[in-house]
């Protein structure tokens, strides 16, 4: 693990307000984030006007959201943060056998999240991360400005009325989404294709035994 820098503890809580949701730490905007279901988890934070633009925390999140950040790691090396952040989490869920909280996640394909761009309910939006421009996201399946995450899944009324797009991987989500004029994977087609091959086998009429001359 990266050695730590500046430990001190920071509460933070994700504060709502009827139009805006604060989420950052020592003034750093968080850019991504994890909690496990035993309440702990890791943020990714980024601050351009910071000393050392680039951090990494571990958290405690109580009942209420309120997330206590310590253990931070600070830089100026993008790469680095990001790096410190994914060794976190993997070696965290190695040692203590953890799962990801169960969460809903959102894409905002046509603007950047801001005011009035995603519905609020009694279970989110938890977080929201806004990318620097409008990033390739889903192995290059589509852009999007950023996303929300959220307790439980939006309505398909609330997707359409916000132009918000569900990330495959949601709980409630079973099969990849595809647009329209969108290929399929590789696997995909190879599952396609041997189904097809099976079809056809069966169809096919045996072949004709040969005479002994034949062989």
């Amino acid at each position: 693990m990266s050695p730590l820098f500046g430990c001190n503890s920071v509460t933070f809580s994700c504060m709502k307000t009827e139009e805006k949701i604060s989420d950052n730490v020592k003034g750093h905007e968080i850019k991504r984030a994890i909690a496990f279901e035993n309440d702990r988890g890791f943020a990714l934070g980024e601050n351009p006007q910071a000393v050392q633009h680039f951090a990494t925390w571990q958290f405690t999140e109580d009942a209420s959201g309120r997330r206590d950040y310590y253990w931070g790691y600070y830089t100026t090396d993008k790469a680095a943060a990001t790096r410190d952040y994914e060794n976190r989490v993997s070696e965290y869920q190695y040692d203590y056998g953890v799962s990801e909280k169960t969460a809903y996640k959102y894409y905002s394909t046509q603007r950047p999240v801001d005011i009035g761009t995603f519905p609020k309910t009694e279970n989110g939006p938890l977080y929201l991360v806004n990318f620097d421009k409008r990033e390739s996201v889903e192995q290059g399946r589509f852009l999007a400005w950023g996303y929300l995450v959220y307790d439980a899944p939006l309505t398909e009324k609330q997707m359409t009325d916000y132009e918000l797009r569900a990330t495959p991987g949601n709980p409630d989500r079973k099969a990849p989404m595809w647009e329209p004029g969108e290929s399929k994977s590789i696997a995909a087609r190879l599952v396609e294709g041997a189904k097809q091959a099976a079809q056809d086998n069966v169809t096919r009429p045996a072949p004709e035994k040969g005479t002994e001359k034949d062989r």
